[in-house]
């Protein structure tokens, strides 16, 4: 698969995730069992009728008298509404918003209220600037995160963070392909084997895998961000801050930074499965590399 291939393949997938965002609703609908997603408005279950899962982003779940939730009611955003009779089988959620019940309402698990004045802020700066706002906190926790890992392996495995970072520079291309086949990779797995007693014991360790994997990424991403930007030789820790700083930067820009932070990182996480975590240098890869081509093509007379 070439690389034309790759980003035809990539807007495919962004071009169904915006199609989601902006129609804003999903339903399920399998034998009996009704599910129902909306986005950026209510989700009303009418009198009598009868669903399964109802999830509201920015919105109220409200079901009306004798309505009837099986399992759970979740808004996020929003508050869960129950009218007199009404019933929910499982739980009732309600992050940024309440839970309210009518005389004669039933919840048959727990109610979960999380957030709730933060109703104010969703009234004050709307749906698409909530989620903005949380998006970037989240990034910039992460970041911070990633920031104080990297200060300690830097004094640590100063050597393999080096060697990772050469091969994003070498190698990118290769990085990227391996980065994007180990998110593949990972979830066919998981999907494979989820439910079996394989799974059960295997499925930890690869995710735990993978997420030491993505962290040495995402600190050898930082390391080579700064490294672009000072061209002049420095002690890797200066680098290494002003990549973080470019990076938090990026993430406040909406919907794009968070895009953006992703497919770097992926590049990152290629290459330390590409360097073998640090240690295999460039060079090495590269030999390697046209070796197997050497191999691969078919011999001349």
């Amino acid at each position: 698969m070439n690389w034309q291939r790759i980003k035809k393949l990539i807007l495919v997938f962004v071009a169904a995730f915006l199609v989601i965002m902006i129609t804003g609703v999903a339903v399920a609908q399998r034998d009996s069992e009704i599910q129902i997603f909306k986005m950026g408005t209510d989700v009303t279950v009418q009198e009598k009728q009868v669903m399964t899962d109802v999830v509201a982003i920015g919105g109220n779940v409200t079901i009306l008298n004798e309505g009837q939730v099986t399992q759970d009611a979740v808004a996020i955003g929003g508050d869960v509404i129950l009218k007199s009779n009404a019933r929910i089988g499982g739980d009732a959620v309600a992050i940024g918003g309440q839970i309210i019940k009518e005389p004669g309402a039933m919840i048959g698990g727990d109610e979960v209220v999380i957030f709730s004045n933060a109703g104010v802020l969703l009234d004050r700066f709307g749906l698409v600037g909530m989620t903005y706002l949380v998006n970037t906190a989240f990034s910039l926790i992460f970041l911070s995160v990633i920031f104080a890992f990297g200060m300690f392996l830097l004094f640590l495995l100063p050597g393999h963070l080096q060697i990772i970072t050469a091969t994003m520079h070498q190698h990118s291309f290769k990085s990227g392909v391996w980065g994007l086949g180990a998110i593949v990779a990972i979830t066919l797995f998981t999907a494979l084997f989820a439910g079996s007693v394989f799974g059960f014991l295997l499925i930890p360790l690869v995710n735990l895998a993978f997420a030491v994997a993505g962290l040495l990424g995402a600190i050898a991403t930082g390391l080579w961000i700064g490294k672009k930007i000072l061209a002049r030789r420095e002690k890797p820790f200066i680098p290494f801050l002003l990549g973080m700083l470019v990076l938090a930067l990026i993430s406040l820009i909406p919907i794009v930074g968070g895009l953006i932070i992703i497919m770097l990182n992926l590049f990152g996480l290629g290459a330390v499965l590409l360097s073998r975590v640090g240690t295999l240098q460039p060079e090495t890869i590269k030999s390697r590399f046209d070796q197997l081509e050497s191999l691969t093509q078919p011999s001349e007379g």
